[in-house]
């Protein structure tokens, strides 16, 4: 499975760059576990296998954010991401489109 990324910045924190944008600057074991997280993405076959992984908290999202997923990083932060289906049968998801690492709360 593909994953990209709407902001430079997430894609800086995966690669384990600096990241000066104040809004991504998480603590040490966030960006950690935020890239161990991915790697766990990354290597599944098709989404409905982060089911398996309890620890990914894996949910379609509701509300204003109805359209979209989210996996757990930690308890306090998660990824939000789109999913985006092939176009031909039997449109699995090829590809993960991550939009933001935010608090659970926010």
């Amino acid at each position: 499975m593909e994953i990209t990324f709407k902001e430079q910045s997430l894609a800086d924190l995966y690669e384990g760059k600096k990241v000066r944008d104040k809004r991504f600057q998480f603590q040490p074991q966030v960006i950690k576990q935020y890239i161990k997280t991915l790697n766990k993405l990354r290597s599944l076959d098709n989404i409905e296998q982060a089911f398996q992984y309890n620890t990914l908290r894996y949910e379609k999202l509701s509300g204003n954010l109805k359209g979209k997923s989210s996996v757990s990083v930690n308890m306090q932060y998660r990824i939000i991401f789109q999913e985006i289906a092939s176009e031909k049968a039997p449109f699995e998801i090829i590809l993960i489109d991550i939009e933001a690492l935010n608090n659970h709360y926010s």
